[in-house]
C-alpha cells in the first residue's frame, strides 16, 4: 500500500513539472506590417513571444539570417507581463524596421528566422527556425489627383511662410537642442520614480533609454547581440558597450525576478547613463573626462 501512494506521489510530481514546463513554452507569431511594401521605402515586421507561468524566461531578438530584398534599419523591442488564470502572461515584442530595396514587381523574402530563449535554470539559449514571410514590393507613385493636391498644399505653404518671412524681419535663430540634451532631459524625469519607490519602473525607463540611445548615436540596434567585434568595427568604447547590458541585466531581474537593487546600483544606472551623455555633448569644454562606469 505504501508502495502504491509513493508510485502516486511521483506521478502527480511529474505531471506538475509538465505543466510547469508546457506553461513556460515560448510561442511566436509574425505579423507583417503589410504583405504589400514600397520600393525603396522603410516597413515594419512585428515578431511576438508570448509564454505563461512562473518561470524567467529569456528570449533574444530574432535573427533574419536569409534576408533578401531589404534591409534591417532598426530593432525596437518592449516587455510586458500581467497576471492570468494559468500563471503570469508574459510578452515579448520585436519592432523589425526594414529597407526595401528590391524593384517593384519583385517580392522581399525573409527566409528562415532564427529565434532563440533560455529558461532561468539553462546554461545556454535554445535555437530555433521559423517559417519567414514574403512580401510583395509595389512602387510608390500616386494617382495624379492626389499629388495635384500635394502640389496645391505645399504652394500654399509655401505662400504663408514667404508671406510671415516679410512680415516678422530677421530674427535671431533660436539654436537646436542636441541629442544629448534631449536625453538629459527624459533623465531628469526617471528621478521623481525612484523618489517614489517605483523601483521597476525606474529601472525599466533608465534600459529603455540606454537602448534608445545607443541605437541613435552609434547604431547598435540590438544591445543584447552586440559583441567585441562589432564594437571593435564601429569603434564603440567595449567598457561602455560592457555597463551598458551589465544595467539592463539588472533592470530585468528588478522587473521580472524580484530582484531588489541596491541604493548603489540605482545610483550606478543614473550616472552612467549621464556621464556618458554629458561626455558626447556637443561643443563641451573638456575633452577627457572618463566615463563612469
Amino acid at each position: 500500500m505504501i508502495q502504491g501512494m509513493r508510485k502516486n506521489i511521483y506521478i502527480i510530481l511529474a505531471l506538475i513539472v509538465y505543466a510547469l514546463a508546457a506553461f513556460s513554452e515560448v510561442r511566436w507569431e509574425i505579423l507583417p506590417e503589410s504583405t504589400n511594401v514600397v520600393s525603396k521605402k522603410s516597413a515594419q515586421l512585428k515578431m511576438t513571444a508570448t509564454w505563461t507561468g512562473f518561470e524567467t524566461v529569456s528570449v533574444r531578438t530574432p535573427r533574419l539570417k536569409e534576408l533578401k530584398g531589404a534591409l534591417v534599419q532598426d530593432i525596437m523591442s518592449y516587455n510586458e507581463s500581467k497576471p492570468g488564470t494559468g500563471g503570469t502572461e508574459h510578452t515579448a515584442t520585436y519592432v523589425i524596421d526594414l529597407l526595401i530595396t528590391n524593384a517593384p514587381g519583385t517580392q522581399v523574402e525573409t527566409g528562415l528566422i532564427e529565434v532563440m530563449s533560455r529558461g532561468l535554470e539553462d546554461s545556454e539559449f535554445t535555437s530555433s527556425e521559423l517559417p519567414g514571410v514574403t512580401l510583395n514590393v509595389r512602387g510608390s507613385r500616386l494617382p495624379w489627383f492626389v499629388a495635384g493636391a500635394f502640389l496645391a498644399l505645399a504652394a500654399a505653404a509655401l505662400l504663408v511662410f514667404i508671406l510671415r518671412r516679410k512680415v516678422r524681419g530677421k530674427s535671431e535663430a533660436i539654436p537646436e537642442q542636441s541629442l544629448e540634451e534631449s536625453y538629459l532631459s527624459k533623465l531628469e524625469e526617471s528621478k521623481e520614480l525612484r523618489l517614489r519607490g517605483e523601483t521597476a519602473a525606474y529601472f525599466g525607463t533608465l534600459e529603455e533609454l540606454i537602448r534608445s540611445y545607443l541605437r541613435a548615436k552609434y547604431s547598435v540596434a540590438d544591445l543584447d547581440s552586440f559583441g567585441e567585434k562589432e564594437a571593435q568595427g564601429m569603434s564603440v568604447d567595449q567598457r561602455m558597450i560592457r555597463t551598458a547590458k551589465e544595467i539592463c541585466s539588472v533592470s530585468f531581474n528588478v522587473r521580472y525576478a524580484n530582484y531588489e537593487p541596491s541604493s548603489m546600483e540605482e545610483k550606478r544606472a543614473y550616472d552612467f547613463l549621464k556621464e556618458l551623455l554629458i561626455r558626447n555633448k556637443p561643443n563641451r569644454e573638456k575633452e577627457a573626462d572618463e566615463l563612469y562606469i
